[in-house]
């Protein structure tokens, strides 16, 4: 009769080769990868969809601008005077029909200026206040006008939403607002891609209606001087980034095109310019 004995398993027969940590830190990191594809799909498909919205529902949702009210006569002429520059450039942008662009004049100290829904742009005190001559602000004009009409706003809006509920449902949140703060009334961020899009509209829409691109880098001669003074009022790179890229992109422009500037052909502001903006 054999006699029974109980072996030993063999020591550390059930524990594991694999460090813990980074066994943890794999998921993660695989984790991280999913949501960041994710992101970048909803963002991509929310934006080509917003898209495909007809522009006269933008009118309809930019009802909701709050009416503005002209403070007083300065005011009055400096509104007056961008909304027929704005028009005189909007005519050399080939928008498409039934777009309309309204500008407003923001008597506010900041330097900021923004596109948003329905074919409206802002332009603060702030920024007007810095720009050297009408040229450059009919390079701020035309590149805003050149978000509306290549439906940056409502792209931004819808790429916002997409990742927004996305998000939200990953995360097993039933509460979704579909409007939510997308900012439909409000500033909206925009990728470099639309900036340099903008960017070139707008150089296109400043030799269109000068006949030269005299002044227009004035605009981001401007936007450094600001850039590199600091401060806490710097509103416009949260919604605008600035970097050498798109300036190098616009000399670029101009050398293929062979647009020379020409400084005679740099248009001064109309009297009484300065003392509106007081």
């Amino acid at each position: 009769m054999t006699k029974y004995s109980n072996p030993q398993p063999p020591e550390g027969i059930n524990v594991s080769h694999n460090d813990p940590l980074i066994t943890f830190l794999k998921l993660l990191a695989g984790f991280a990868l999913i949501v960041g594809i994710t992101v970048w799909v909803l963002g991509k498909s929310g934006g080509w969809i917003a898209g495909l919205v007809p522009f006269e529902q933008e009118i309809a949702l930019s009802e909701l601008y709050p009416e503005e009210e002209t403070e007083n006569d300065k005011h009055a002429q400096i509104q007056a005077y961008l909304e027929i520059l704005t028009d005189d450039i909007s005519a050399t942008m080939n928008l498409p029909e039934g777009m309309k662009i309204n500008v407003h004049y923001i008597d506010e100290d900041i330097e900021n200026a923004f596109a948003t829904l329905g074919g409206h742009i802002f332009l603060y005190k702030g920024l007007l206040k810095k720009l050297p001559n009408e040229n450059s602000l009919a390079m701020l004009i035309a590149h805003e006008i050149a978000h509306v009409k290549l439906r940056h706003p409502i792209r931004a809006i819808g790429q916002q939403m997409a990742i927004s509920t996305g998000v939200k449902l990953m995360l097993g949140d039933s509460k979704i607002n579909i409007l939510g703060n997308a900012g439909l009334l409000t500033q909206l961020h925009f990728s470099r891609s639309m900036e340099t899009a903008s960017d070139t509209e707008g150089l296109y829409a400043v030799k269109g209606h000068y006949g030269n691109i005299a002044g227009a880098f004035g605009l981001y001669d401007t936007l450094q001087a600001i850039s590199s003074g600091g401060g806490d009022e710097l509103a416009f790179f949260s919604t605008h980034p600035l970097d050498a890229e798109r300036i190098q992109h616009l000399s670029d422009i101009a050398k293929k095109n062979n647009w020379e500037p020409d400084a005679d052909n740099i248009q001064a502001f109309p009297d009484g310019y300065a003392n509106w903006l007081k």
